[in-house]
Formats: structure tokens, C-alpha cells, sequence
């Protein structure tokens, strides 16, 4: 009877400490998603096209833009990464705007703030982002410009990819991985021409592909394009 007892408790002793590992797993599991969640970390659309105004010297005029956020945020909460964009108008004659930039931030509980400046001048800050994000994929943020251009402001809602390696949208990966490698390391200004129409010229001499087969010819160092 000794022995059984004594079997018994070793038994108990070997499979407690098992079955509460097992149960932990998933646990652990869960909380490192919802760790994720609360980061920005991930590539993110606009959910919508973001409404846009600006007052300028002819007056007030507003917009829409697209854009494709490239961020990741370490454990402190500091967020770093790049922003593409297009707006299919903009103030100066209602030509096409296109723009990549790069882009840092930092979070406080929900709340985020991002400051972006152009790739060509990164040392200078053009606008900032204020967003909302407790957890999950999407985020609602507004911006606003920086003393560098006219008073403008910006409202939309951001949303994460599932899957951000098979989605580049409308983007050439060639100019994503550019952009990314520019802001992230430093190196060479990301030039574009290799990536579309030969027909490009300075100073619009960065190309960008809108479906459905039409190029346009943008400068990203003032964000203005012509069709070729």
C-alpha cells in the first residue's frame, strides 16, 4: 500500500508541472498576438481614400489621397519606417501628387504620433500624424503639415494587411524594397526610371504605374507629376 502511495505522489509530481506547461501554451501564444496587435508593426492602406484640405494663396482647396504605410515598432514603443502616396489632385493646377516618405514615431498607450519628411530631404519634417490604435488592424488618424508648407490637414483610417508580402498594390515591389532599404539605412536617393516609361523626362523622371496601363511622370522631390 506504501508503494502505491509512494508511486502515486511521484506520478502526480511529473504530470502537474506537464499539464500546466501544456495549458500554458496556448496562453502564452495568445497574449504574444495581442502583444502584436497593440503594435503598428505591419503594412498598412488606406482603408478609404483620406480627405485632405489646404489653404493656399488661391484659397481653400481639399482632396483625397491614398497611401501605404511601412512601419515597425520595437518594444519601447518608438515606430520607424516609410509612407507612399498618391493623390490623384492637388492644388497646383489639379495635376497628380505622388510622394515617399520616410517616417518616425512613438507610441503612448493608444495614442500615436508619426512625423514624416520627404526622401529627398529627410532631415526636414513636413507633417505629422496623430492616430488612434489600442489594438487590432485598423487605426484612425489625423495629420497635419509642418511650418515647411501651407497649413493643411489630413483625416482617414488606416488599415493593416494580412498578408503584406502578397499585396504591394498598385506600387512596383522594386520601388517598395527602394524606399524601404533609403529611409532604413541610408544610401543612394531611390531613382525610378529603371522601373517604368522610358519616356520619363527630368525633372518628372521617376515613374509610377496607375491601372489601368497608364504611367505617370512625377518628381518626388515636390510631389508633382505630368503624364508622359
Amino acid at each position: 500500500m506504501r508503494l502505491r502511495t509512494t508511486r502515486f505522489t511521484w506520478m502526480l509530481l511529473v504530470a502537474v508541472p506537464f499539464v500546466a506547461c501544456v495549458l500554458a501554451m496556448p496562453a502564452v501564444a495568445d497574449r504574444d498576438h495581442r502583444d502584436d496587435e497593440k503594435a503598428m508593426t505591419g503594412v498598412w492602406l488606406t482603408e478609404s481614400p483620406a480627405g485632405w484640405v489646404v489653404q493656399s494663396e488661391a484659397g481653400v482647396f481639399r482632396g483625397d489621397t491614398r497611401m501605404r504605410w511601412e512601419l515597425e515598432e520595437d518594444e519601447n514603443g518608438l515606430i520607424s519606417g516609410f509612407n507612399l502616396w498618391f493623390s490623384p489632385s492637388s492644388v497646383s493646377e489639379g495635376r497628380p501628387s505622388v510622394g515617399a516618405m520616410c517616417m518616425v514615431g512613438a507610441r503612448n498607450g493608444r495614442n500615436v504620433v508619426i512625423t514624416e519628411s520627404r526622401i529627398r530631404d529627410r532631415l526636414v519634417p513636413t507633417f505629422e500624424f496623430e492616430c488612434g490604435h489600442r489594438r487590432g488592424d485598423r487605426a484612425r488618424c489625423v495629420g497635419n503639415g509642418l511650418a515647411s508648407q501651407p497649413p493643411v490637414a489630413l483625416t482617414g483610417q488606416m488599415m493593416r494587411l494580412e498578408n503584406s508580402d502578397e499585396d504591394a498594390g498598385e506600387l512596383p515591389v522594386a520601388l517598395i524594397n527602394a524606399v524601404r532599404t533609403f529611409c532604413s539605412v541610408g544610401g543612394q536617393i531611390p531613382e525610378i526610371p529603371l522601373l517604368g516609361s522610358p519616356t520619363c523626362q527630368a525633372p518628372h523622371s521617376d515613374a509610377f504605374y496607375m491601372p489601368p496601363g497608364a504611367w505617370l511622370c512625377c518628381d518626388l522631390s515636390t510631389g508633382q507629376c505630368v503624364m508622359p
